[in-house]
């Protein structure tokens, strides 16, 4: 018989073989980013990126929209929620590892069966009924030499990582939402307030052109071109108004209101004017891809991938288990007496060894799909830096295209103050002079235009360096 030190030196001995079998497969390299981007403009900073970068625009209310909907947001609540379960998840695994047991009592009332039992004098009279009653405890802990217990930890723990990166991806996108829904409604604001300069500026026109044409000094086809652009210009405003409630819409969802009651808040007005920066601060590419989420949510989920093909190796090998348990069972009466007690304590030993070729094609799958998740992390880098190094070229071009739309203002306006003089000193008549002010208008509304693209194109890059998530 086999004594119970041979036994644990046995057991001891074959998991101890199996030490290396928990190791994962070695995580593959990151392919060096470059050390600078592409861009090179003064303009441009290399420095630490601020996460909450809509405070730039100045605008107290834009920074309380931005607070309601991180508060409010039903897309964040629910990432929240899916972060508190993967951490439980991930808590509930860890613990797993340590020693498991319980507490149990119970009463039964039963009958062996006499017939199963071997005759000793005569044929077996029934067996007589009992009351048996269990007092005991019983614990186990399986011992983790082949390392499959730690690496489903870790894999656990990686996607619960996962999960935060995801929170912290749904936070950022809610609050890049916000700010472009604000920014549409401003664009669309000014544009609507400068359309409606621009239809008095022609009205006036058109009062000119008709007085001159009551006194025989202008025919009505000289007015017609004007009346059609005046027609087609008043046909964009009510689209510039749908614009702006279609972005009070957007804006009331992502702080988890009425979007109906969103809308009817619009009421033409002043329209707002927000600060466009001037200046970008963005961190070097090797420090990018601590920022951006979904490349974090791509390598933790790498790292899980990795740890469960370590896991499966584990399978190979025996495992090695140890038990105790102690308790009373006996008549409810007697438990107080010697031969009620009852105990057991000892390392056990389980190997599939006759299902090795199943857990072999496991560890293939675990493998592929390894490859898959190093792939697939791997080419979230590359699109990492494809997207903030062409989101950093767009706000650099739209910079320049607004310089232009603001030389292109200062020389209509130039010309429309040559205008005024020559009408002041009567050598300008009104219609040149309403058709002057008509033309700085329209100078003024490509400035609006370029400059709301601006400030859409240094939003744009923040959210593609990953800024806009919390620390907490």
């Amino acid at each position: 018989m086999t004594s119970f030190p041979r036994l644990l030196a046995l057991s001891l001995g074959t998991a101890l073989l199996a030490g290396c079998a928990g190791a994962p497969p070695p995580l593959p390299a990151p392919p060096p980013p470059p050390a600078a981007w592409s861009v090179d403009d003064p303009a441009i900073a290399v420095g630490e990126v601020r996460l909450d970068w809509w405070h730039a625009f100045g605008s107290p209310e834009l920074d309380a929209l931005v607070a309601r909907a991180l508060a409010a947001n039903h897309d964040l609540a629910a990432a929240e929620a899916n972060l508190r379960a993967a951490r439980a998840l991930a808590g509930e695994v860890r613990r797993a590892r340590g020693v498991s047991g319980g507490a149990g009592a119970g009463v039964q009332r039963l009958r062996e069966a006499a017939q199963a039992q071997p005759p000793v004098f005569v044929t077996p009279e029934p067996f007589p009924d009992q009351t048996i009653a269990n007092l005991g405890v019983d614990f186990a802990w399986e011992i983790d030499l082949a390392g499959g217990n730690a690496a489903t930890a870790r894999a656990a723990g990686a996607e619960a990582d996962a999960a935060l990166w995801e929170r912290r991806r749904t936070e950022a996108a809610v609050a890049a939402q916000v700010v472009r829904a604000w920014l549409d409604c401003a664009r669309a604001e000014q544009l609507a307030s400068l359309l409606r300069q621009r239809l008095n500026a022609m009205d006036r026109m058109l009062a000119i052109g008709a007085a001159r044409a009551a006194r025989g000094a202008a025919l009505a086809s000289d007015i017609a071109p004007l009346e059609r652009l005046r027609a087609e210009t008043a046909g964009e405003l009510p689209l510039l108004d749908l614009a702006a409630r279609n972005a009070l819409r957007r804006i009331a969802v992502l702080t988890g209101e009425d979007p109906v009651a969103g809308a009817r808040t619009f009421a033409a007005g002043d329209p707002r004017a927000p600060a466009t920066p001037q200046a970008l601060t963005v961190q070097d590419p090797r420090q990018l891809l601590r920022l951006r989420p979904d490349v974090q949510i791509a390598e933790a989920r790498l790292i899980a991938v990795y740890e469960r093909a370590g896991a499966s190796r584990a399978a190979l090998y025996p495992s090695l288990s140890l038990g105790a348990g102690a308790g009373l069972l006996a008549a409810p009466g007697a438990l107080d007496e010697a031969g009620a007690f009852r105990f057991s304590i000892g390392p056990s030993i389980n190997w599939g060894i006759f299902n090795l070729g199943q857990v072999r094609a496991r560890i293939r799958a675990s493998d592929a799909a390894s490859e898959a998740a190093a792939a697939q992390w791997q080419g979230s880098l590359l699109a990492a830096l494809e997207e903030a190094d062409g989101a950093i070229d767009a706000w650099r071009s739209a910079r320049s295209a607004a310089a232009s739309a603001e030389a292109a203002r200062n020389a209509a306006a130039r010309a429309a103050a040559t205008v005024r003089a020559r009408a002041r000193a009567g050598a300008a008549s009104a219609f040149e002079l309403a058709e002057a002010e008509a033309d700085l208008l329209a100078a003024d509304a490509g400035v609006i235009v370029a400059m709301a693209n601006q400030r859409e194109a240094w939003a744009n890059v923040h959210l593609a360096i990953g800024a806009g998530w919390r620390q907490a």
